[in-house]
């Protein structure tokens, strides 16, 4: 993300943090649900307004109940979170007044000497206004009187975030296209196969909370990485089980999840040594070929399990249709890691490649030659001419003269010939057959 002022937002569990995030960056992306401490991680969202821009970073609530979950890692995030701020936004639920949690917030930022401020939030109607004084309590100053839900207030706090970050309208010229494009990159995989503790090991930093305990992420969270190999937008996400047996804020997440592939080039399908690749490895591989994402398989944990790769490669050569990469990699000891992004920099090439025509019908000639093709009712299935019509991922158009006569097993051979003749595996293709006119 560029380098913009970063506004921290902070705030105990249930206070409508993400809420107020997704209200204030005009998006529906952090994960929002009545139960409290559904965030846990840091997301980064960039806002804009009046044509000035600043980093919003969404926490988790801060919890000083020491046997509450996740406690200890949140407020870690949070105080890291903190120190990266240029502001905190503090928001408290003003329905209810100041918790003990939040004395402790506010005591933490007066440590912290980063400017404070202070947001009563949940205030939806005038009734609700009595509450509002004992924020006074606090010590840091008066509060924005907003409402997440109805967007009550949320123009005035803008402006004083704008305000107090110093944030600067971008110079003439000055576009983010002059940067280096970044590979957007997902993450995925079964619950606790490692997806975080991978995240934290690629991206060099505790980004995202890392447990034993499965479900542990609950959103999908971004982090650009400029590495030798390329500039990176790394998406670390929630454990992906089937959607009929997921409920409530897990529901919530595997949509994120599934979302996630949608915005990316490359899925990182992260497997477990420790388990059998399974069916639902599989599953989370081909959700990603359906949306158009390029696969390689990440083995995690082979600092502990010795797995059997080849059984693993075999697998995905027989049943993904993609054929993608498998990769032995353990997030504790960095096994793997830097031929990983090897790989997705190579997939991305790939992704956005173009093949000379000429190239593409000597391989068309040559695979009608090795196998006849389809013939229904006396008539044989002729291909003319093969053309690449668009990247991100591949796509060819192949005239024929008529389609009907094409079958799923023949269409399958040739883009598998394609695949193997041109180094594409791992790629998805999409292979459009036209009827001759």
């Amino acid at each position: 993300m560029r380098n913009l002022p970063i506004v921290a937002v902070v705030g105990a569990p249930n206070a409508g943090k993400s809420t107020l995030v997704n209200r204030l960056s005009g998006s529906r992306q952090a994960v929002v649900h009545e139960t409290p401490g559904v965030t846990r991680d840091r997301k980064d969202f960039e806002v804009e307004w009046e044509g000035r821009l600043v980093r919003l970073i969404d926490t988790g609530g801060y919890d000083t109940a020491e046997d509450s979950p996740y406690a200890g890692h949140i407020r870690e995030q949070v105080q890291n979170a903190i120190a990266a701020a240029d502001v905190v936004l503090f928001i408290v639920d003003g329905r209810a007044g100041p918790l003990a949690d939040d004395f402790e917030i506010a005591e933490v930022l007066r440590r912290s000497h980063v400017p404070v401020v202070l947001a009563a939030n949940k205030l939806d109607d005038p009734a609700a206004m009595r509450a509002v004084p004992e924020v006074y309590q606090l010590g840091l100053g008066e509060p924005f009187v907003v409402s997440a839900v109805h967007g009550l207030g949320t123009g005035e706090l803008l402006d004083r975030l704008i305000e107090a970050t110093g944030a600067q309208r971008p110079a003439p010229g000055d576009d983010e296209e002059a940067a280096p494009l970044e590979v957007p990159v997902a993450i995925v995989g079964r619950p606790n196969a490692g997806k975080s503790s991978l995240f934290n090991a690629i991206v060099g930093e505790t980004r995202t909370i890392v447990s034993d305990m499965a479900g542990t992420t609950r959103d999908s969270i971004d982090t650009v990485l400029e590495t030798g190999a390329g500039a990176f937008r790394f998406i670390d996400t929630a454990g992906m089980r089937k959607a009929a047996k997921v409920s409530g804020v897990e529901y919530y997440s595997y949509l994120r999840s599934v979302q996630s592939l949608d915005r990316a080039h490359v899925a990182v399908i992260v497997a477990d040594a420790t388990l059998r690749f399974g069916e639902l490895d599989l599953s989370i591989c081909t959700e990603a070929t359906h949306r158009n994402c390029a696969t390689v398989i990440a083995v995690n944990k082979t600092d502990v399990a010795d797995p059997d790769l080849e059984e693993i490669a075999g697998i995905a050569q027989r049943k993904l249709r993609q054929r993608p990469e498998v990769i032995a990699v353990s997030a504790v000891t960095g096994r793997g890691v830097g031929q990983l992004l090897a790989a997705v920099a190579s997939l991305d090439a790939r992704y956005n490649a173009h093949i000379a025509t000429g190239e593409l019908n000597r391989a068309l000639k040559a695979l009608s030659a090795d196998r006849p093709l389809p013939m229904k009712h006396g008539k044989r299935l002729k291909m003319y001419y093969i053309a690449q019509f668009g990247t991100s991922p591949p796509r060819f158009a192949i005239e024929v003269n008529d389609r009907t006569l094409l079958t799923r097993d023949f269409g399958f051979f040739v883009e598998n010939r394609l695949r193997a003749q041109f180094g594409l595996e791992g790629v998805p293709l999409v292979i459009d057959f036209k009827g001759k006119k």
